[in-house]
């Protein structure tokens, strides 16, 4: 996956360098995605209330499974997918049922890869794999972490994030968040191996 750099015109561009992943150039899958309206700083009347909002290009809504809940299931990666919503690209799973799903796509994830949601960890510890916190060993570097178990994933979602598991003791699990702050969650919370 090369990187490319680019010619510094405005300051924050200066050590800006984007992955050049090999994305899907194909459409969203139509069951997965939904209108997204735009107001263009009009209110419930249809009247401009901010000004100087607008344009900009159409854009689908994603539907990306946060909880992660089809269990013991396998599934293939088809396709790494372009999100305009988001600052992450998207993996397209083919689950062996036929249903197929949005994740948010660890780093390190190909297309053909095989991925799997599980309560119990058999010492597989790939990139895309999402098990229960008090599953995964220490220090493994975690993203789509829930707050409450069941709820769906809340922490580490953006584009280059990923938070590091330090300990599991009891039902609680100490988590070491992209910004550097320690905090604790309960240990039947699901996170997903790797980083975004």
């Amino acid at each position: 996956m090369p990187n490319i750099e680019f010619n510094p015109v405005t300051p924050g561009q200066r050590h800006y360098v984007r992955n050049r992943q090999e994305l899907s150039n194909k459409r969203p899958e139509r069951r997965l995605t939904k209108s997204k309206h735009n107001p263009k700083g009009r209110n419930t009347y249809g009247r401009i209330t901010s000004r100087r909002r607008g344009g900009g290009h159409k854009r689908l809504y994603r539907q990306i499974d946060f909880r992660r809940d089809k269990l013991d299931i396998p599934a293939t990666i088809r396709a790494i997918e372009y999100d305009p919503n988001r600052s992450a690209h998207l993996a397209l799973l083919y689950y062996a049922d036929g249903e197929k799903r949005y994740i948010l796509a660890p780093n390190k994830l190909k297309v053909g890869d095989k991925v799997v949601s599980s309560n119990r960890a058999e010492g597989e510890f790939h990139p895309g794999y999402n098990y229960p916190l008090s599953e995964i060993p220490p220090a493994t570097r975690v993203h789509c972490v829930e707050l409450q178990p069941g709820k769906g994933a809340c922490i580490a979602r953006g584009a280059g994030a990923g938070a590091q598991l330090v300990a599991v003791e009891g039902d609680r699990a100490t988590l070491k968040m992209p910004s550097g702050e320690i905090r604790l969650v309960h240990s039947r919370c699901r996170a997903t191996i790797g980083q975004v």
